[in-house]
């Protein structure tokens, strides 16, 4: 498995021929579009209630997914390609663990959050997204395609839970309740 993710990451990463603008749009991507699908799904909440019930899916999928890849590496701290040598790493990251990538996971949760909207094409938008964000994580040299591919699976994994879990038993729950018993317990908060 490792020569493989080797081989991968040699094809994928950012080599010293690379352009100057394809390194900075993967750095824009790596930090900047994560915050701006948290902003998109921000606004979406503030004009439409099945937004709302999006961002409620969507923090608690990034909190857990944080937790779930903090836990996975302070137990199996597996190392990034520098400290293996290999290719150019084109962002500092230090010698932090680096399985499963943080960054994909918590856009990958995040995008998956919003299969709940009654269209298809935000997800989809959203998944556009966190696919180069993970990409930018590659081509950055910060992860291993093992890292991204385990990140995928558990963005989508702890999204899906959530909300089957958290989410739609939370939602039934307030629309079992009494409009006027939910003034009064807003009126108290």
């Amino acid at each position: 498995m490792h020569a493989l993710d080797f081989a991968l990451f040699g094809w994928l990463n950012a080599d010293a021929s690379a352009p100057l603008w394809l390194i900075e749009f993967a750095r824009f991507a790596s930090e900047v579009l994560p915050a701006l699908l948290a902003v998109t799904i921000i606004a979406g909440a503030m004009f439409d209630k099945r937004w709302r019930y999006a961002l409620f899916t969507a923090l608690v999928s990034v909190l857990l997914t944080w937790l779930v890849v903090n836990a996975f590496r302070s137990a199996l701290p597996f190392p990034r390609p520098a400290a293996y040598g290999l290719g150019i790493q084109w962002a500092p990251q230090g010698a932090r663990p680096g399985f499963p990538s943080l960054h994909t996971a918590t856009t990958f949760a995040a995008a998956f959050s919003l299969w709940c909207l009654p269209h298809r094409a935000p997800m989809l938008a959203a998944l556009a997204v966190a696919a180069v964000v993970g990409w930018s994580r590659l081509y950055l040299g910060l992860h291993f395609p093992s890292d991204v591919a385990a990140a995928v699976l558990l963005g989508a994994l702890v999204s899906i839970m959530v909300e089957r879990g958290a989410s739609r038993p939370l939602s039934l729950a307030l629309a079992r309740m009494p409009a006027r018993r939910r003034r009064a317990r807003a009126r108290r908060a």
